[in-house]
């Protein structure tokens, strides 16, 4: 059953290509009927194979065949330009046929599913799989064919074939596959794409200057392998790969061309003269790539860890702040709440303290994003389904898009089985889906996959080694701007304005965040047709189930009485307390004063300490007569959970609340076996805390074995 996701083939325009491609095959490879004479530099001239290699190595494997096809009929006709017999022709066509394919499969992968050879990883495979290993293989078989035909030599032949085609695939596959696409965004990290292209013009003028310089001075082969290094390491430095690549390719072709004419320092004198030039210009060419990829993978290790400085700062300043902000937050809500329940709900001053308890929600809000950003959110993590996460987001979006904004989500059959927090990965494609519906002009398309993570730039974090699932986010608006690709992942930076469309700048930096804090990366690409987000995630271990997860109905939308009918109030709620004793232990004196005023309209009998010694000291007196401890965990004199031990060791089983801002309180608390409540809190989570953690106190001490 085909796949319904599959482009449909335009087979007519397809089939036209591979025509177009067979007709320039005969016409490059036509000069290489000489091949009989061994000291021939004909097929380095014309290296056939290697545009078609750059053609079909992003193609799907489908529309390749007519290509093939092309270039087997295409040389068969070479083959009649010479005396060679029919089968013989057929051989080397096939063999032809073999390589290209051989190239495609190897280096889409081994090399680069895209094509860009952007790292040292990635060239040194190339190097080593295409223009060394394939090479030498069809070269053998080519040798086997030649010398069987010409009744030569097959070492002579096979190196002939080897340096031959494998020089042609070092310096020409690389310049057609960075030059067939735009330039990357992280490619540009020199500078803009318009620097590049005058390194590129620069360096050709350069080499050329220094090839009609060597036939007018008659310069020695030294002198034009100095020249034409610091033309190629130029380049490399200050234009990248695609410059280097270009700049190698002018000098190759140049350079065999200028011997063939019996030009310069390489003269053909045999093949040590052309074991020479195809020496020199093999070593030119792995000299220049290798210094454009390193300098490429330094300054996109240098722009990485220099973002990484920038996110680990906002991390020490949200650390350092978020438990004093949060304390000021919770008390403000909190009083404001006091407040409110204690006027007339026609007061005047109603509004305005709804207006704060509004302010203090944005605050906890706000506080919450820039500790995800920070990468400082809660790290509890568990299996799930990344379907339902993206569902759930594309569901939260789709009522907030413009008029005529449409969202695309089909999600796939099978199970995506990732550990991490669902919380912050719901939160994570939501902010993609909002981004891509405000950037969109009528059409987002979200899509799942699983498989072999792609061999994507990443922008921010790291590529998962093993099995990936990934989350594509596509929009048709008119693209990021160039200058603003480095800065996209910035806390802060946002590129919306106008009346309505200012962003706080935290939606990709919470991204960012997340991503890096689950091992993952995100990629861009952009074009003036739309954008691209990919989420890359490491998938769970091959056999993970996720659980099943009671789904909820989603609560309807309050109606409005019957006329006539008076609304019921509601009914008001039981006091939790009875009198019980409760030590809070807090360092801020607004939240400590606050929550006593809570427990004491709940019921309890509240007793404050702002230094935990002291209360550890009042509760050494009598340790039973005290029937909860409420404790916050940062407080300069000690450690809320350095407390709760010592007061446990002074009352086995003692009940306890743990309260803070700190995202890993959750983690702690179920390491110590307490209750854990974060901060900010209002009175209602509070009043819950207290009572689950009663009951749960109530409940050991019920299991607790009875003396006799």
């Amino acid at each position: 059953m085909p796949d319904a996701h599959l482009p449909l083939i335009d087979w007519p325009r397809t089939l036209f290509s591979a025509l177009v491609v067979g007709i320039l095959y005969y016409m490059l490879a036509s000069p290489a009927a000489s091949i009989e004479q061994s000291t021939t530099l004909a097929p380095i001239a014309w290296p056939a194979p290697t545009f078609v290699i750059a053609l079909l190595w992003r193609k799907p494997w489908r529309e390749c065949a007519p290509y093939l096809l092309a270039v087997f009929i295409a040389m068969m006709f070479v083959g009649d330009l010479d005396w060679l017999p029919v089968q013989t022709d057929a051989g080397f066509a096939l063999l032809n046929v073999i390589e290209i394919a051989a190239c495609v499969l190897i280096g889409r992968r081994w090399v680069a599913r895209d094509g860009q050879i952007d790292t040292l990883r990635k060239l040194t495979r190339f190097l080593l799989l295409l223009p060394l290993a394939v090479t030498a293989l069809v070269a053998a078989a080519g040798a086997t064919l030649a010398s069987s035909a010409l009744q030569g030599d097959w070492l002579s032949e096979w190196r002939i074939l080897l340096v031959g085609n494998g020089l042609a695939i070092l310096v020409l596959v690389p310049a057609l596959l960075a030059w067939s696409q735009p330039p990357r965004q992280l490619d540009a990290i020199g500078g803009p794409a318009r620097t590049g292209a005058r390194v590129s013009l620069a360096g050709v003028a350069v080499v050329v200057c220094s090839l009609l310089a060597c036939i007018v001075f008659d310069w020695s082969e030294a002198s034009l392998r100095v020249l034409l290094s610091l033309a190629l390491v130029g380049t490399a430095l200050y234009g990248g790969m695609r410059s280097a690549a270009l700049t190698m390719s002018v000098s190759a072709v140049l350079a065999v061309l200028m011997t063939l004419y019996e030009l310069g320092p390489y003269r053909q004198d045999g093949l040590d003269s052309t074991w020479r030039l195809q020496v020199d210009l093999a070593g030119l060419a792995v000299l220049g790539f290798f210094v454009a990829v390193a300098v490429r993978e330094r300054q996109a290790l240098s722009a990485r860890m220099e973002q990484m400085r920038r996110f680990e700062s906002l991390g020490l300043m949200a650390g350092g702040i978020a438990h004093d902000f949060n304390n000021v937050l919770g008390a403000a809500g909190g009083y404001a709440e006091l407040a409110q329940d204690r006027i007339d709900p026609a007061s005047p001053a109603a509004a305005p303290l709804q207006q704060v308890m509004s302010a203090v929600a944005r605050g906890r809000e706000l506080t919450e994003q820039i500790l995800l950003a920070a990468r400082r959110g809660d790290r509890q993590r568990s299996m799930f389904d990344l379907r339902d996460a993206v569902d759930e987001a594309v569901r939260l979006a789709r009522p907030l898009c413009a008029p005529g904004i449409v969202i695309d989500f089909v999600p796939p059959p099978q199970a995506l089985v990732l550990q991490a927090n669902p919380g912050q990965l719901m939160r994570v494609a939501l902010n993609l889906v909002r981004n891509a519906s405000q950037a969109a002009r009528s059409r987002v398309l979200v899509s799942l996959h699983a498989g072999s993570a792609p061999g994507d730039a990443l922008l921010v974090g790291e590529l998962p080694s093993e099995q990936a699932l990934w989350l594509d986010v596509a929009d048709d608006g008119g693209g990021i701007a160039p200058e603003h690709m480095s800065r996209l992942f910035d806390p802060f930076f946002s590129t919306r304005s106008g009346p309505g469309g200012k962003g706080t700048g935290l939606g990709l930096a919470i991204v960012a965040g997340i991503a890096t804090e689950h091992d993952g990366g995100v990629a861009v690409s952009s074009s003036e047709a739309g954008t691209l987000f990919r989420l890359l995630l490491p998938a769970a271990p091959a056999g993970s189930v996720a659980p099943v997860v009671a789904t909820t109905d989603i609560a309807e939308p309050a109606q409005e009485p019957a006329p006539g009918f008076a609304p019921e109030p509601p009914a008001p709620q039981e006091q939790p307390g009875q009198g019980e004793c409760v030590f809070v232990v807090d360092d801020d004196r607004a939240q400590r004063e606050l929550c006593e005023e809570w427990l004491s309209a709940m019921g309890f009998e509240p007793i404050g300490f702002a230094d935990p010694q002291e209360a550890l000291q009042e509760f050494a007196l009598e340790p039973l007569a005290v029937d909860l401890l409420i404790s916050d965990l940062d407080m300069p004199q000690m450690q809320g959970d350095a407390l709760l031990a010592q007061v446990r060791a002074l009352r086995p089983g003692m009940p306890a609340l743990l309260c803070s801002a700190r995202p890993q309180l959750m983690q702690l608390a179920a390491t110590l076996q307490v209750p854990a409540l974060a901060k900010p809190f209002d009175r209602a989570a509070l009043r819950r805390a207290i009572i689950a953690t009663l009951a749960a106190g109530e409940s050991r001490s019920a299991q607790a074995p009875q003396p006799r």
